[in-house]
């Protein structure tokens, strides 16, 4: 393990109504405001009352090469951060209090998904060629490598059955973990890629975003006793579905599209299962939710950051930022509402934690 250091960060100014974009102080992003975003358009709309700067509060050091990180999940039981160093064939534990390092854990070639079962005491991340790695959650050893379908992506945890959800992304497939994830696997096809996949313990389903040989993808539900398809929603203005998160009250999902740069909300609630759209940054990637801001985080590969308010009905967007090149993935506190955004290359050219707060928290 590397030594850690930490760069402590001015905060920035805050900037209101629809200036044009300013140029943040030396070592700080803001978020430029100012901008709804139409439900149905996605084109943006004056709001001249929006404010909402983000605070760098730190730049910590990361262990392992300047390679590119994946998904992260917070353990509330811990405090800890759970990180998967995708491109460093690593997963990498740290304290969110203050990003220092807890543990780097290698050996898991092309770490992905990464979810957490305290309930269980495990940690599960996806691995290529066709893995899940399970890990203890207290001690981080290894507890065992189970199969899975080809190319396996996001991953979620189903507590009330003990079954854990895989997307098989290039098999198009959902696989279900049994017993913990080390019983039996039943894998479910449903199209021809799959993206993120997320327990609804409202409805006791896996939602999974599927992409389809012939538009539109679609969000689909299974049950993950019966191994069985409940429902599938088509996503239209969806191009390539992968990001999902599911809003706190259990009545909508939120759907981030790589390929045109799109967030749909999903209506989870009745019949008519409505849907909604608005820009994000070039190829949104992962998501993550406050819920007591009442906040969503659009992460994009181009690097630049989206905030919806959940508060809200449709899609209002609150503001946007670039807290670092690449940083497509991002993790909330949710007792401190600090986001996380690990990056390949810091200022020294290796890997850091940038960690970030809202100016008000």
């Amino acid at each position: 393990m590397q030594a850690r250091s930490i760069a402590f960060l001015a905060p920035v100014l805050m900037f209101v109504g629809c200036a044009k974009s300013r140029t943040p102080a030396s070592g700080a992003s803001s978020l430029e405001t100012g901008a709804t975003a139409s439900a149905k358009t996605g084109n943006p709309k004056p709001d001249l009352t929006a404010t909402l700067p983000l605070v760098l509060v730190a730049d910590v050091d990361l262990p392992g090469k300047a390679a590119r990180f994946d998904y992260q999940d917070f353990d509330v039981a811990t405090g800890n951060l759970i990180i998967a160093h995708m491109n460093d064939a690593s997963v990498v534990v740290v304290k969110a209090t203050d990003g220092s390092v807890v543990k780097e854990i290698p050996g898991i070639p092309t770490a992905r998904g990464v979810v957490v079962a305290s309930d269980v005491g495990r940690i599960f991340v996806t691995s290529s060629p066709n893995k899940v790695v399970i890990l203890s959650e207290t001690t981080f050893a290894e507890i065992a490598r189970v199969d899975t379908g080809a190319g396996p992506d996001g991953i979620g945890w189903d507590a009330k059955d003990d079954i854990v959800g895989v997307s098989d992304q290039h098999d198009g497939a959902a696989s279900l973990l049994r017993e913990s994830g080390t019983g039996a696997r039943v894998q479910v096809p449903l199209g021809i890629e799959t993206g993120n996949i997320v327990y609804d313990p409202t409805r006791g389903a896996f939602w999974i975003t599927v992409v389809r040989s012939s538009p539109p993808d679609q969000l689909v539900a299974i049950d993950p006793v019966a191994a069985k398809v409940t429902m599938s929603l088509p996503l239209p203005g969806c191009a390539s579905a992968h990001g999902l998160r599911i809003h706190p009250d259990g009545n909508s999902a939120f759907v981030a599209c790589e390929g045109n740069s799109k967030l749909l909300r999903v209506d989870l609630v009745g019949s008519a299962h409505s849907v909604e759209v608005a820009d994000t940054g070039a190829d949104p990637d992962v998501m993550a939710i406050d819920p007591g801001l009442g906040w969503l985080y659009v992460a994009a590969e181009s690097g630049d950051l989206t905030v919806f308010d959940l508060r809200k009905p449709g899609l209002v967007r609150l503001g946007t930022a670039h807290p670092g090149d690449a940083s497509h993935t991002v993790a909330v506190d949710p007792a401190t509402h600090r986001v996380f955004f690990p990056l390949m290359k810091g200022k020294a050219g290796t890997p850091v934690l940038r960690i970030m707060k809202p100016g008000s928290s």
